[in-house]
């Protein structure tokens, strides 16, 4: 009784969060759709997240997954996809509407979180990076990203430091291309690198 008091308990606190952050339009799905996630979550059944827009391609489709759990800032959950078989980040911004089905669990023995990084980047691996930021880079990287804002030190001479670690380089790297007139990169040669790869292959006529 006492475990089931403490699922309910932290349903419901998850639930409060979800509400808060939707009303601050946090959050662009609806309260509904992420209620009946949390639902899925605390009764371990599968969900079918109809018209879901993929980021890769833009491919609409629908996913028949097992949702497992939110991620800190409730942007995104974790669920491990029945087709592909594997673990994966879904955007709740991204899903058209979810249908809690009958079906339970079958796959929680491969249910994994991996490692999340500040730019919203997924994976097993971690590479450490430092970038110097003016206060426009700062002050949009944590308006589009606030969970950097903790790794962010104190100004010198009117520069932020960011110094943490990253799943990949493609989203420090795309925050960095935007603003590489207020961004240095500091004692990160591979960031550097995949930098300059980026642009070489993505905007070859500007290097010549």
């Amino acid at each position: 009784d006492d475990a089931d008091d403490a699922d309910g308990a932290g349903h419901a606190k998850q639930y409060e969060a979800v509400v808060e952050l939707t009303a601050q339009g946090d959050l662009a799905a609806g309260v509904g759709e992420a209620d009946k996630l949390l639902d899925a979550i605390e009764q371990k059944r599968q969900v079918i997240l109809h018209r879901y827009q993929s980021g890769h391609g833009g491919q609409v489709s629908d996913r028949r997954v097992e949702p497992f759990a939110f991620t800190t800032n409730y942007v995104q959950i974790w669920c491990f996809d029945c087709d592909s078989r594997n673990c994966k980040l879904f955007k709740l911004a991204r899903i058209g509407s979810a249908e809690l089905t009958e079906q339970q669990w079958q796959y929680s023995h491969l249910h994994e979180k991996s490692f999340i990084d500040i730019f919203r980047m997924n994976g097993t691996e971690e590479h450490h990076i430092k970038i110097e930021l003016g206060i426009m880079a700062r002050n949009l990287l944590i308006e589009e990203y606030p969970l950097a804002e903790k790794y962010l030190m104190p100004p010198n001479n009117g520069k932020w430091l960011l110094d943490t670690t990253v799943a990949n380089y493609a989203g420090v790297a795309r925050f960095v291309v935007g603003l590489m007139d207020d961004i240095q990169i500091i004692d990160s040669p591979e960031l550097e690198q995949y930098i300059a790869n980026y642009v070489t292959k993505y905007w070859p006529k500007v290097i010549k």
